[in-house]
């Protein structure tokens, strides 16, 4: 077992890799306390070579950042979104082109939206990893060979899993989908938050209106940068609760912020004068240019049955499909998709408008929504049917 502690042995590893037809990557990480996750350990191999790279001793990963954002190196992860964000923490923005996940890839051929990776060596290889190490600190040193043996498994069978699943997904037609979805990691706007947005995170925004809103928009920023600077969670700053309160009460002086309850008298102490000051930028905010809530559509109580029908639908398409029905679309996008319908919008940004969705998809629900599709019930089986038929 390799496990790389300096610079140079980092650099060997990557040359090696920039020679290989792809490199299966994980990461070990912890984000609890923290604003930013803490990369504690990065498993990577080859079809040649397994090792651990140690971001405690290693302190510049611009290498390895770098080939994970070359496209003509494939990086295969599984369940990648979070050890993407390290990525793109890490490596200052850059964006990853040429990513396999093989969670997706399971999803595509029907074995479950979010398969574990255990379940999916098993399913594949007939390989059974050991579970001893789930619990593990992966941020003190010095690791077992247990430690270390379990951390490399996660990475070893990476190669033969994703052999296995494009196999199956080019001989059943699919792996264009596969390639389409991948496209999500790579696009700017999956990462980046835009600082006037962070309000609507903000649970109970909407019992706001107004000059509150534009409070709550330059507490959300402040809050954000706050949490950056201190890397701890925006929550330990300041809950989401307490930052509603502050919006509604907009105090105007420090001595006013110790009726909020909830307000640590330490946070005040600390921060007192930059919450006045967002507040008050929030107050004098221009009313053209206070944010506005997002409109809520008026709900039609006809239209929502007939989503519980397209819901059904495609159910139904996932059963033929042998793909998890909840991977196709889920209850918001069959909603957002009937109600724009029907309202005449473009549908093409939604995600049962375009790509694959849309033509396993979304094509048949306009036509049920047209009425040129029913369903009926033939010897206990559900089936779509013309309607002309």
């Amino acid at each position: 077992m390799e496990l790389l502690t300096t610079a140079e042995e980092l650099e060997s590893f990557i040359t090696d890799a920039r020679k290989a037809d792809s490199v299966a990557l994980d990461m070990e990480f912890e984000r609890e306390r923290t604003y930013r996750p803490i990369l504690q350990l990065v498993q990577a191999a080859t079809r040649d070579r397994a090792v651990l790279i140690d971001p405690l001793e290693i302190k510049d990963l611009g290498p390895l950042w770098e080939l994970i954002a070359d496209p003509a190196i494939p990086i295969l992860f599984h369940a990648g979104r979070q050890d993407l964000e390290i990525f793109w923490y890490e490596s200052g923005g850059k964006l990853p082109q040429n990513l396999l996940d093989t969670q997706i890839a399971a999803a595509m051929l029907g074995m479950g939206e979010q398969i574990g990776y255990g379940d999916l060596v098993r399913r594949t290889l007939d390989v059974h990893l050991k579970k001893g190490e789930r619990t593990t600190n992966w941020g003190r040193r010095p690791l077992t060979p247990a430690q270390m043996q379990y951390a490399l498994d996660d990475v070893l069978y990476l190669h033969g899993v994703t052999d296995a699943l494009e196999a199956t997904l080019t001989e059943r037609d699919r792996l264009g989908w596969l390639q389409e979805e991948m496209l999500f990691y790579g696009q700017r706007g999956t990462w980046e938050r835009t600082p006037d947005e962070l309000w609507l995170r903000i649970s109970r925004h909407r019992s706001l209106s107004g000059k509150n809103l534009a409070v709550l928009r330059e507490l959300a920023v402040w809050r954000e940068e706050t949490a950056s600077l201190r890397n701890i969670p925006r929550n330990r700053v300041i809950a989401d609760d307490v930052m509603i309160d502050l919006s509604q009460r907009a105090p105007e002086r420090v001595e006013d912020l110790g009726a909020l309850r909830r307000l640590h008298p330490r946070e005040i102490e600390r921060s007192g004068e930059m919450l006045i000051a967002a507040i008050a930028r929030g107050l004098n905010c221009p009313k053209e240019d206070r944010p506005r809530l997002p409109k809520v559509r008026d709900d039609d109580t006809d239209l929502n049955l007939a989503v519980d029908l397209l819901a059904a639908f495609v159910k139904l398409r996932g059963r033929e499909l042998e793909i998890a029905a909840s991977y196709l679309a889920n209850k918001k996008d069959i909603s957002s998709f009937a109600y724009a319908h029907k309202a005449g919008r473009d549908r093409s940004e939604l995600p049962l408008g375009h790509g694959w969705r849309h033509e396993l998809v979304g094509r048949d629900l306009e036509r049920i929504l047209d009425g040129e599709l029913m369903f009926a019930v033939e010897k206990g089986r559900v089936k779509l049917r013309e309607t002309s038929a």
